[in-house]
Parts: C-alpha cells; sequence; structure tokens
C-alpha cells in the first residue's frame, strides 16, 4: 500500500502543476478599441450627433454614425496607426453646408485611444 501511494503521489503532484503551467500560458487575444468624439470647432462644448466617422488606411475602413453623446466607438484587432475623419452634411439643398475635420490614432494594445475631432467648413 506504501508504495503505491508513493508512485501515485509523484504522478499527481506533477498533473497539478502540469495543469497550472498550462493554463498560465494561455493568452488572450489583444484589444484594440477606440472611442472618436465629434465636436464643432465654433463651439468645442458642443457634440456632433450624427457626424459620419471614417477610420481607415490601406486596407482597413471602418465607417459609422456618432451616438446623441457625439461619439463613435469601434474595435481593432491588430496594432496600427490609422487616419480618422468625421464629417456633416446639414442635408439643405438650398444650404448645403459641409463640416469636416481629420486626426490620426495610434492603436495600442488592451488601451481604449480616446480622440476627439474638430468640424468646421
Amino acid at each position: 500500500m506504501k508504495t503505491v501511494l508513493f508512485k501515485i503521489m509523484p504522478l499527481a503532484g506533477l498533473c497539478i502543476l502540469l495543469g497550472l503551467t498550462m493554463s498560465s500560458c494561455e493568452k488572450k487575444d489583444p484589444v484594440y478599441d477606440v472611442v472618436v468624439t465629434v465636436k464643432y470647432l465654433s463651439d468645442t462644448l458642443q457634440v456632433v450627433k450624427g457626424a459620419t466617422v471614417l477610420i481607415e488606411k490601406n486596407n482597413v475602413r471602418v465607417e459609422g454614425l456618432t451616438n446623441s453623446g457625439g461619439q463613435f466607438a469601434t474595435t481593432f484587432k491588430l496594432e496600427a496607426i490609422l487616419n480618422v475623419h468625421a464629417s456633416l452634411d446639414t442635408g439643405d439643398p438650398n444650404i448645403p453646408v459641409h463640416f469636416y475635420g481629420h486626426s490620426t490614432i495610434r492603436l495600442q494594445e488592451d488601451k481604449t485611444v480616446y480622440r476627439t475631432i474638430f468640424i468646421s467648413q
């Protein structure tokens, strides 16, 4: 009985150690979050609802509209330096006014990048 116990104990310890080592080696996929806020250059406190935001460079292209808080959020899978464009067309054919602004962002692993784009005519 004693001999069997001495043979099983090292094996059980090895299994536990191997299990702990394997679980600590698993790496989660990195996340690259971006939050773009669009504001008017003429009134930097006023956010722009419904502005078109385009984040792009080479073969990367993400487009969307800002929410009621003037923000557009998205997530990328890889690190990159990207161009950010924001625009707003009033949609009135009698008074065609177009607002535009741009910037550049650098995505960082597991960090949220915040960028404010100021648009003007």
